[in-house]
C-alpha cells in the first residue's frame, strides 16, 4: 500500500511535470506570438511613420515647386512695373511727353535724326531702349508724325554749321542727353554721334572743333554742375579751332594779307585824289561863271 501510495505520487509528480512543461511551452509559444506581434507592429509603426514622412517631403516638394513658381511670377511682375516705370516701353512722340525727371537728372535716350531743320533744330524719332526693333519696322511716314524738336545746347550757329550739321547727321542714330525745355518747346540737349565701334563724337563740340559754330551763354544753367563741365569742354573745343584757324577762324594767306596791307593804303590814296579831282572841278566851275560875268 505504501509503495502503492508512492507510486501514486510520482504519477501526480509526473503529470504535474508535464503539465508544468506543457504550461511553459505555451506560455513560451505565446511569449514568441507576442514578441512577433510586437515586433511586427512595430515594424508596422516605422513603415506608417517612413510612409508620413514620405508623404510630408512629397508635399513640401510639390509646395516648393508651387513657391518657385510664384516667385518667378512675382519676380516677373516686378521687372515689368520696374520698366514701365523707368519708360522703357514708353515712346516719346513730342516735347511734352518726356519725363521731369528725365531732364532734371539728364538721363541719355536713343533716337533717329529724321530732319535737319532751316534754323538748325533737329527733328530726331525716340527709340524706346525695349523696343527697337518694333520701331525700326516703322513707316517714313509714322515716324515724321512723331518727331521730338531737339536744339544743340551752347552753341550758335556760323557760316557753314547748317551744311555741315546736314551731311553728318541726317539718317544717324544718336543719343541724346537733355537739359532744359526752350520756351519756343523745343529741348535743349547735348547730341552724341558714334565715329566708329569703339568712340563716340559730340556733336555740339565737333561743330565747335569744325570752325562752324560758336559757344553762348545759358543763363538758366549757371547752377548746373553737368553744365558747367560740358561748357569748358565746348570753350576748349572753341579755343581748338581759332588756334587751328578752321572755318570762320581760317586766317588769310600770306600773299593775301601782304596784298591787303600794301592796297590799304593805296586805297586811301586813290580816295584822297578823287577827292581832291572833286574839289579842283568845284573851283574851275566857280572861276568859268566868274569870268563869264
Amino acid at each position: 500500500h505504501v509503495h502503492g501510495y508512492s507510486l501514486i505520487w510520482d504519477d501526480s509528480d509526473a503529470k504535474k511535470s508535464f503539465s508544468l512543461r506543457k504550461s511553459s511551452e505555451i506560455v513560451g509559444n505565446h511569449a514568441k506570438a507576442g514578441n512577433m506581434a510586437v515586433e511586427m507592429e512595430e515594424k508596422h509603426d516605422e513603415d506608417d511613420k517612413v510612409d508620413i514622412l514620405t508623404r510630408i517631403t512629397d508635399s513640401i516638394d510639390n509646395h516648393l515647386r508651387g513657391f518657385r513658381n510664384v516667385s518667378w511670377v512675382l519676380a516677373g511682375a516686378g521687372i515689368i512695373l520696374i520698366a514701365r516705370r523707368t519708360y522703357v516701353f514708353r515712346h516719346f512722340k513730342v516735347v511734352s511727353d518726356i519725363p521731369k525727371e528725365f531732364v532734371a537728372k539728364n538721363i541719355t535716350f536713343r533716337g533717329h535724326v529724321c530732319e535737319v531743320r532751316p534754323d538748325n533744330t533737329l527733328g530726331i524719332y525716340h527709340i524706346p531702349l525695349l523696343r527697337r526693333l518694333k520701331y525700326s519696322s516703322d513707316t517714313e511716314a509714322s515716324k515724321q508724325s512723331s518727331l521730338l524738336a531737339i536744339s544743340l545746347i551752347g552753341v550758335e550757329f556760323r557760316e557753314g554749321g547748317h551744311q555741315w550739321l546736314s551731311g553728318h547727321l541726317m539718317s544717324a542714330d544718336v543719343k541724346i542727353t537733355p537739359f532744359q525745355v526752350t520756351k519756343k518747346h523745343t529741348l535743349d540737349c547735348m547730341v552724341y554721334k558714334k565715329k566708329n565701334w569703339f568712340s563716340t563724337i559730340c556733336v555740339n563740340q565737333e561743330l565747335l572743333h569744325q570752325g562752324v559754330a560758336v559757344t553762348c551763354h545759358v543763363p538758366t544753367l549757371v547752377n548746373s554742375p553737368v553744365y558747367q563741365k560740358l561748357q569748358r569742354q565746348l570753350l576748349k573745343a572753341e579755343i581748338s579751332a581759332e588756334k587751328k584757324g578752321v572755318g570762320i577762324w581760317k586766317r588769310p594767306s600770306r600773299i593775301k594779307a601782304f596784298w591787303e596791307k600794301i592796297s590799304s593804303p593805296i586805297s586811301w590814296i586813290k580816295r584822297g585824289l578823287s577827292a581832291f579831282q572833286y574839289v579842283r572841278s568845284l573851283f574851275s566851275r566857280k572861276a568859268t561863271n566868274h569870268e563869264e560875268k
